[in-house]
Order: structure tokens, then C-alpha cells, then sequence
């Protein structure tokens, strides 16, 4: 368990950009040195054509205008990006990223991490705890740093899905992503054994995958049934920070849950992964109880809370 006082950086300016270069700038001081000649962003492209599903083409720029004012402002960025879409660059395309390589004097790389073709394998559980293999990118493991651009959104296994998930399901393969949750095939999905097993898989992916920076942009969130779907929240917030697992409990409150309600931020925080008690938690910023808005949850949130599973630690436990 960690007890270790972390600093989340929290925005409200009113505006998407603005929201998360200040949520970077107000921890300035413990982000600058994670910085690196070589970057890697990584949104989240859930749909190619529902932008409130996906991340904003105006959050990368608050990063990258973060990252453009350091001492030592990296020499390459990369925006990287498992996407779901109907052929490669689509999301990049639709979304206006292409626009993002002409803005800035470094040179700026996406990558569509389908194309990857070198890939390193880790062991999951399935739902009845037999092993499966899933593979993450090279191209992501040897980026000497690495920055997830989330969005603040709810979740049909996970309650929500914010800066941790976001880095680790659009990065590994894609036919793997399904063993994450704990079956073979969609049509197998069931919780609350779902979540029991899911919540377990990121725990042990995030030891591969945990992001050095975790910005989620909470302008726009998304509520109900998401992960994806149209039904939008006004939260007006950016929230990052050098943990992640903090980065995601500010969200998650901010969002209306408490953060150790959510299994994956239980872990984390019981395993000194992260920090996710908000006890725990320096927020700079605004106070995040006067700008929550309570998010409605997925239907099935009752469910997805069961997710704590007796036999945990023998397969949370590192091998």
C-alpha cells in the first residue's frame, strides 16, 4: 500500500486546450523530468467517427504546447494509437491530427500500431483462470517516455475507463483485447466475473504499460452506457499527473465514484502501484468537490462492482 503524498495537477479554464496545458503546468515541477528527447502520446480512438468516444484533437495540443515549453523539449513526438476504424489513418484523418504535424517545429510521427511488427508477450487469466497470452508493442515498451491522453468516460466492465485502460487496450494487439477481459470471444462476456477477472488483467498489464504522464481531459465526458454512445457531460476539467492511478481516482471523483469502489484503483493503490486513496492526493487546482458532476453510470454498475475475487492475490502476483 502505498502512502506516499502525490500531486495531480486539476483545470478548469473553460476551454479543452487551456484545460489541459494548466492541469500539466500546475505540476510542472514533477512532470518536466519524465520529459525526453523521444515522446509518445497516446489517445484514445474508440470509434473513428463518434468524437465524444474519442480524444480531441485539442487535448494533444495542450500537451504538446506543454511539452514545447520545457527546458528541453522532446526531439520527436509520437502519436500512437490502436484505433478502431475501417482502414488505417482513419481516426487520424477524421479527427484532424494531420493538422498537428504542421503546428510545431519537431517533427511528429502517427502511427497506426496495427502496422507493429514487433510485439512482446505477457500472461492474462482467462474468466476460469486459465493463462492466455496477449502481446503489447515494442514501439510503445521502448519509448523512453510515454504519455496517456484519455477522456473521462464510463465503462461497461471497468465502472470507468480513464488514463490506465486507455494505455493499455488500444495498445496491445488487437485480437488480444478481448482475453483482457477475460473470454475468447465477445458473445462470452459475463459479469460480475468480467470484472473480477478484468480488473485483475490491467493491474498485471500496467506493470508493462503504466504511462509516465496521465493527462484525462474531462471537458466533454461521457456518461451511461459508455464506453461509447452520445450522452455527454459538461465537466469542463483537465487532470494529469505522474501517477497515474492519482490521475484517474481525482477523475473518477470528480466524476461522481470513489476511486476505492474501482477494482483496478484498489489494486494499485493495496500494491503500491500507484496512488489512488485521495487521502493521499495533492490536488493543485481547483477543489475537486465544488466542480463534480455526478456522471450516470453504465446500467450495469451494481455488477461491475463485484469485482473483488477471493483467490486475487495468486493472480495478481508477478511471474
Amino acid at each position: 500500500m502505498s502512502d506516499t503524498v502525490t500531486k495531480v495537477g486539476l483545470a478548469k479554464t473553460g476551454r479543452r486546450r487551456s484545460n489541459v496545458y494548466e492541469a500539466l503546468n500546475n505540476i510542472r515541477e514533477e512532470i518536466t523530468p519524465k520529459v525526453r528527447e523521444q515522446v509518445l502520446l497516446k489517445p484514445n480512438f474508440l470509434s473513428s467517427t463518434n468524437q465524444l468516444a474519442s480524444s480531441h484533437v485539442d487535448a494533444m495540443r495542450g500537451a504538446l504546447d506543454f511539452l514545447m515549453s520545457t527546458p528541453e523539449p522532446p526531439k520527436e513526438v509520437i502519436i500512437a494509437e490502436g484505433a478502431n476504424e475501417s482502414f488505417s489513418g482513419e481516426a487520424f484523418q477524421i479527427f484532424g491530427y494531420d493538422a498537428l504535424q504542421a503546428e510545431y517545429d519537431i517533427p511528429i510521427r502517427l502511427v497506426d500500431l496495427h502496422e507493429e511488427t514487433e510485439w512482446v508477450e505477457t500472461k492474462v487469466f482467462l474468466s476460469d483462470r486459465e493463462s492466455e497470452t496477449v502481446r503489447m508493442p515494442k514501439t510503445v515498451l521502448d519509448c523512453p517516455c510515454t504519455i496517456s491522453v484519455a477522456i473521462a468516460k464510463t465503462h461497461d466492465a471497468c465502472v470507468v475507463t480513464l488514463a490506465m485502460k486507455n494505455m493499455i487496450m488500444g495498445t496491445i494487439h488487437k485480437t488480444d483485447r478481448i482475453k483482457v477481459h477475460g473470454y475468447l470471444s465477445h458473445g462470452d462476456r459475463a459479469l460480475p466475473r468480467e470484472a473480477q477477472t478484468i480488473n485483475i488483467n490491467l493491474l498485471r498489464l500496467s506493470r508493462f504499460l503504466r504511462p509516465d504522464i496521465a493527462i484525462v481531459d474531462g471537458t466533454l465526458g461521457l456518461q451511461g452506457n459508455g464506453p461509447g454512445g452520445t450522452n455527454s457531460v459538461q465537466l469542463g476539467i483537465a487532470v494529469a499527473s505522474g501517477d497515474v492511478f492519482a490521475a484517474d481516482a481525482v477523475t473518477s471523483k470528480a466524476m461522481g465514484f470513489e476511486p476505492m469502489d474501482i477494482g483496478l484503483f484498489n489494486y494499485a493503490n493495496e500494491l503500491g502501484y500507484g496512488t489512488a486513496n485521495l487521502d493521499n492526493i495533492e490536488i493543485i487546482g481547483p477543489d475537486v468537490g465544488s466542480i463534480a458532476i455526478p456522471f450516470k453510470p453504465h446500467e450495469t454498475a451494481e455488477l461491475q462492482l463485484q469485482w473483488h475475487d477471493e483467490e486475487s492475490s495468486e493472480y495478481l502476483a508477478a511471474d
